[in-house]
């Protein structure tokens, strides 16, 4: 009982240590600055934490106001395709400051609601609009979340060490807690992964300088 109790305080003590990066979503590192707000000491990140609260407050304002007396269903609708296309500038690259991206997702955030509140206004039974909202609302945060990952993990590998996180100072503070529980630095795993990854990009760049 004990030893499992010991494994128990491990498991929670490394989840006080990736608090952090739990609420950032990055590290804190200059390259994804404008990906994070900070609140006091600790970053929060920006699409988590402006455009969910956004899509829930504007949700239940909706309902409140019952905008669809005010505007019409097809404009509801339009409104909130336009307004969750605005995603798209992302990859574009057409979105790169901190304000415009706090803009973007309080916008995706209104989209996102707008959304939802015409699908409950579909002349259905509620239980199927839920179901209705509830599988295009997945499809949303699916798709949000796997951009949100691959433009994550390519910004590491573009690093001058890519993956190496368990030297790298966005991971700083992490390892600072690892240290003070007394855990083991588990992201020091990773070294040999970078370097490996490193030397393999590094060849490949050579092989592309060559021809050309």
């Amino acid at each position: 009982m004990s030893k499992n109790r010991g494994k128990l305080k491990k498991l929670i003590l490394y989840g006080k240590s990736f608090l952090p990066f739990f609420l950032s979503h990055h590290p804190e590192c200059e390259k994804f600055k404008n990906h994070v707000i900070k609140c006091g000491n600790q970053g929060l990140c920006i699409g988590c934490f402006i455009g969910y609260p956004t899509a829930f407050l504007a949700f239940m304002i909706f309902r409140i106001l019952n905008i669809s007396n005010i505007i019409s269903s097809n404009s509801i609708i339009i409104i909130s395709l336009i307004f969750l296309t605005t995603f798209f500038l992302s990859p574009l690259n057409l979105i790169k400051g901190k304000r415009l991206k706090i803009l973007q997702k309080f916008i995706i955030g209104i989209g996102a609601a707008l959304l939802f509140y015409w699908i409950m206004e579909l002349p259905n039974s509620r239980k199927t609009n839920l179901l209705i909202g509830f599988i295009i609302l997945n499809f949303l945060l699916t798709s949000l979340n796997l951009y949100h990952v691959y433009g994550f993990l390519k910004t590491c590998y573009k690093c001058e060490s890519p993956f190496d996180w368990g030297n790298c100072t966005g991971f700083c503070a992490i390892r600072e807690r690892m240290e003070k529980y007394n855990l083991k630095n588990i992201l020091i795993n990773l070294e040999r992964f970078s370097y490996r990854l490193k030397e393999k990009r590094d060849h490949k760049l050579s092989k592309i300088a060559l021809t050309t």
